[in-house]
């Protein structure tokens, strides 16, 4: 099925890895956004986290013994370090119980801590799914976050595709 927010937010990773990267996909979920960065960075390595272990079981049946690490915690847990893209998939885990989301007040938590891991040069990429109650009210806040960010050290773009439907954010930093 062709999804054009995930085919953007490819084309943005794919021109922005290089091999050896180290990438973090701070929302895991079934596994596919962290199956696409482990082949975007073979020599390098991924960092995938839920709260869900059962999303992470589906993770690690989806994608082969590999450059990866699955972390059972919070968003607003990164690692330290540098890394050149940190991923976002806002929402619910497909397949799951819609009624456990990501939340407003944590996302914004963790996308504050994900600008200061960000290497110069890399970037964070978020998804939003604003057609749930939750998803509208995160996206607002993704929006409003991004727009305090300043515009001499982060290079934003933002998506929409049409009403309620899910739109990306890619944010680039440019220097600390």
């Amino acid at each position: 099925m062709h999804k054009p927010h995930l085919d953007q937010a490819y084309i943005y990773w794919k021109n922005l890895l290089k091999p050896d990267d180290h990438v973090i996909d701070a929302t895991c979920g079934n596994g596919k956004d962290a199956l696409r960065l482990v082949e975007l960075v073979p020599q390098g390595h991924v960092y995938a986290i839920d709260i869900q272990e059962i999303a992470l079981q589906k993770a690690r049946e989806l994608i082969p013994n590999s450059n990866i690490s699955y972390l059972l915690q919070s968003h607003t847990k990164l690692l330290t370090g540098e890394f050149k893209l940190i991923v976002y998939n806002l929402g619910y885990l497909p397949g799951g119980n819609k009624n456990l989301t990501t939340l407003t007040e944590t996302t914004v938590e963790s996308l504050a801590k994900a600008s200061q891991i960000i290497s110069i040069g890399g970037a964070l990429s978020i998804m939003c799914y604003p057609g749930h109650p939750e998803g509208a009210l995160e996206e607002q806040a993704v929006q409003k976050w991004a727009e305090g960010l300043d515009p001499q050290k982060w290079l934003i773009t933002h998506h929409t595709w049409r009403e309620k439907s899910p739109t990306l954010f890619f944010i680039l930093k440019l220097k600390k």
